[in-house]
């Protein structure tokens, strides 16, 4: 039974192992043309590994030439490859392996692409990609976050006090990019605000023309600061100088002009409600020695009160100018026909010891120049007087920048009899009459002063 066996196997040998190789052949061919072999591209972002790697050797890289998007090929049957998509895929950039040109501040670092299903029935392409880096020295500073301010407040009110917190941002990054940061800002709009206001801002940076500079490459210890804006109250007051020292002999301090005549401060209501003018020092204005005017800025803003500020700093300059004149003096007769003699009871006559009264008037030179002595009234007050002999006092009537020594003036009062009939004081008839003739020598001198120093 076996020897049957066997030789229904052996026989014809070479014409069933040349079948059993046919059907192994159809049997693949088969195969191939249901499920062949295909090659289809792929793409996928490369992910960085131990990027701290530079960080901690105090470099910055960044990719360049979207080099961190590679593409690739990968060949599989067919029912493989239609399952697989991009995100089937890893590429791996790992820092540690890259090949550095310090000098010409460029990297390179090897891509690893691999599958994250089939990947033992995966050929990926094993042409050469890498990753290409930028390098930067990593530089670290620190900025002050001042506050800026954007819109309109209401009418009456105004800015007070702006506060940040924290005001101090740290920023990291590429040395090119930090080294280009002047300032940082947090702006914040104060349309139609009212009352006090704490908000969230985020901080800018900004280059020394202003430009805003992008945070992309840059890393900052905090993404948001808190603003605090006080809103004020505005109230508008008079403005008060004083002046100190003397000026030169045979001058006078005469007058001011200042501009603005008021001022706009600002406040809390109570801090207001004390302040009804701004008075300035004396020592703010010193016209010791002075021959000529003196104008001056002064700044108001140093002799505000506690708790009250200016509005606008450039109106807190304000310019003071004070008049200076040169002084003179004039001798003039007063003669007692001239004189009005008020108030003398009725029975009494009134007459005068001296003919003629010389009266020393000082002022302004403009003015005495100017005086014209027909102008000058003068009078006496005669309403107490009784019988006999008194000194009263000469009033004259003259502008204000024309002063005089008390005027003393001896009269005699008597009574009328029912013989004598009335008389007028007696003396030389005239208003007052500038004394001609040779003064003494200190008379002469009509003008007192010299040539002006500045």
């Amino acid at each position: 039974m076996l020897r049957r066996t066997w030789k229904v196997i052996t026989n014809n040998i070479g014409l069933k192992l040349l079948a059993g190789l046919f059907a192994v052949i159809l049997w693949l061919v088969v195969v191939n043309i249901d499920d062949p072999q295909i090659t289809q591209r792929f793409s996928t972002s490369v992910v960085i590994e131990n990027a701290e790697y530079l960080t901690n050797q105090g470099k910055y890289f960044e990719v360049v030439d979207d080099t961190n998007t590679i593409m690739f090929t990968v060949t599989a049957k067919r029912s493989y490859i239609e399952k697989l998509s991009n995100t089937d895929f890893k590429a791996i950039a790992n820092i540690e392996n890259a090949v550095l040109d310090n000098e010409n501040g460029t990297g390179k670092v090897p891509i690893e692409v691999s599958a994250l299903r089939y990947n033992s029935f995966l050929t990926i392409s094993k042409a050469s990609q890498n990753l290409e880096i930028a390098l930067d020295d990593l530089a670290q500073e620190q900025f002050i976050v001042s506050v800026d301010t954007t819109g309109t407040l209401p009418e009456g009110c105004a800015l007070g006090e702006l506060t940040v917190s924290p005001n101090l941002l740290k920023v990291s990054g590429p040395e090119s990019v930090v080294s280009r940061i002047d300032h940082v800002s947090a702006s914040i709009d104060v349309t139609n605000m009212t009352t006090d206001v704490v908000a969230s801002v985020i901080p800018v940076l900004y280059d020394s023309d202003g430009n805003v500079i992008e945070k992309k490459d840059l890393t900052l210890n905090m993404s948001t600061v808190t603003v605090t804006v006080r809103i004020l109250d505005i109230k508008d007051v008079a403005l008060i100088f004083n002046v100190s020292g003397e000026p030169a002999d045979g001058y006078a301090y005469l007058d001011m002009d200042y501009t603005p005549k008021t001022i706009a401060i600002k406040g809390t209501a109570a801090a207001l409600n004390n302040v009804t003018a701004i008075n300035i020092p004396e020592n703010a204005l010193d016209i010791s020695g002075a021959r000529d005017d003196i104008t001056q800025v002064v700044d108001v803003a140093e002799y505000l009160p506690s708790g009250v500020t200016v509005v606008d700093a450039k109106e807190a300059k304000v310019t003071v100018t004070v008049h200076i004149a040169q002084l003179a003096t004039r001798i003039v007769n007063i003669f007692p026909s001239s004189i009005r003699v008020l108030n003398l009871p009725e029975g009494y006559k009134l007459s005068y010891e001296n003919s003629v009264i010389r009266v020393t008037l000082n002022g302004i030179a403009e003015d005495i120049e100017a005086l014209n002595t027909s102008d000058i009234v003068a009078s006496i007050d005669a309403g107490q007087l009784t019988p006999g002999t008194h000194e009263i006092e000469l009033a004259l009537e003259l502008d204000e920048n024309i002063q005089h020594e008390p005027i003393m003036v001896t009269v005699i009062v008597e009574e009328i009899s029912e013989e004598e009939p009335d008389t007028e004081p007696t003396g030389p008839t005239g208003p007052a009459e500038e004394e001609t003739g040779t003064l003494p020598e200190e008379e002469e001198e009509t003008d007192i002063g010299g040539t002006i120093n500045e």
